[in-house]
């Protein structure tokens, strides 16, 4: 029997038993809907042209046709809707709930008016049965392995700046216990190979490297919490078939392992997070790099970095946050032209005007490393609008 098949027939298991749990006494209650979300208008000038715009990714070759082109534009495409459902209830103590979140950051119309007419697309769309002491969840949610995240205006938090996350559709099981909490999950193996360098057109939803795999990819997550101290350990394995420069398919790997640890003590909270691993690019890491390739072999790319911060409560309506990162890709597992490493600070002073309204100015600082390459440098100062409702 077939790997694959044998994962599903487990994960049928898993549901069905996770099933007969919630059934506990029929389903009784009403179903509570709240609305949320935010507008967010951003403006920001670099002094060199990015990959890719406000999307502050890598920055290109020093010597390259971008570089010192200065930038300025504006952007509400990271605007947020979302619907929290509750309701109905199971057994004594149990509740299913789910949540619907939304954007407009999915892409563009083919116009010259397409910052205009940003395409909508889905964050968050799950269900879940919650328990006092467990949940399961069914549905795109975060991977276990993303969180925390820097308190930063940039839209992609980090990513490919020691900052490894993604939204992945799964199957979690949470075991909720002070001072511990465990989770695990499995995920649809969407490998990110033809994003940010290459795009691929014409398909609705393409079976991918990962999901030629016939496998699941696997995660799981501990946190410990300990008065204001929250420590957590996390990890990924999964694998992909990824065809070398004549098209022969080879079995390639990719994991992480990653440790964080949050702490707030009066008005200060800081935050620190490391990862290490190989064929990183769906999670952004390896600075958006995941894997070599020539004619007879692929060849992983390995990867290590992380980021941490300190935000300071100065006054109720004042806050000031100072930070940074790095992802630093194993040079030796590069060829000449490949990025060679993302280092990033940030640092921003946040005023919330109201309850609702907010602002945001902060400046980043970007260089990218490149392979027998000049680096490239950005600095990004960035004006950003929040109205929370």
């Amino acid at each position: 029997m077939k790997k694959g098949m044998i994962i599903l027939i487990l994960t049928c298991i898993v549901c069905c038993a996770i099933a007969s749990l919630a059934d506990e006494g029929s389903l009784t209650g009403s179903y509570a809907t709240h609305l949320y979300g935010f507008i967010k208008m951003e403006s920001f000038y670099d002094n060199s042209d990015v990959a890719q715009g406000d999307w502050l990714l890598f920055v290109r070759p020093g010597n390259s046709s971008y570089a010192d082109q200065n930038v300025f534009s504006m952007s509400v495409r990271h605007t947020r809707l979302g619907l929290n459902f509750s309701g109905p209830k199971f057994g004594t103590d149990g509740t299913i709930i789910g949540k619907i979140e939304t954007d407009f950051a999915g892409g563009f119309p083919n116009s010259s008016t397409a910052a205009r007419q940003p395409v909508l697309r889905i964050r968050h769309a799950w269900i879940e049965l919650n328990k006092p002491g467990w949940e399961a969840r069914f549905g795109q949610d975060w991977a276990l392995i993303a969180g925390p995240f820097p308190n930063t205006t940039s839209f992609v938090v980090g990513a490919g700046k020691g900052n490894l996350w993604m939204r992945y559709p799964q199957i979690r099981f949470t075991i909720k216990t002070k001072p511990l909490r465990f989770a695990f999950s499995l995920n649809r193996p969407m490998a990110g190979n033809i994003k940010y360098d290459d795009f691929a057109e014409g398909d609705f939803d393409p079976v991918g490297d990962g999901e030629r795999s016939g496998l699941p990819w696997i995660m799981a997550r501990s946190w410990l919490t300990a008065g204001n101290l929250t420590l957590s350990v996390s990890g990924h394995y999964g694998r992909e078939k990824i065809a070398d420069l004549t098209g022969i398919q080879h079995d390639m790997k990719t994991y992480s392992m990653n440790a964080d640890l949050q702490l707030t003590t009066g008005p200060v909270s800081m935050i620190v997070k490391g990862f290490m691993g190989e064929n990183l690019n769906s999670f952004f890491g390896g600075v958006f790099q995941g894997f070599t390739r020539d004619s007879v072999s692929v060849t992983n790319i390995a990867s290590k970095g992380g980021w941490a911060q300190a935000q300071i409560q100065i006054k109720p309506a004042w806050s000031v946050t100072l930070g940074g990162g790095m992802d630093d890709p194993d040079d030796d597992d590069l060829f000449a032209g490949y990025r060679s490493r993302n280092d990033w600070l940030f640092a921003n002073i946040a005023w919330q005007q109201s309850k609702a309204v907010s602002f945001t100015f902060e400046g980043e600082y970007l260089k990218t490393a490149y392979i027998q390459g000049e680096a490239g440098k950005n600095i990004r100062l960035m004006l950003v609008t929040y109205y929370r409702f």
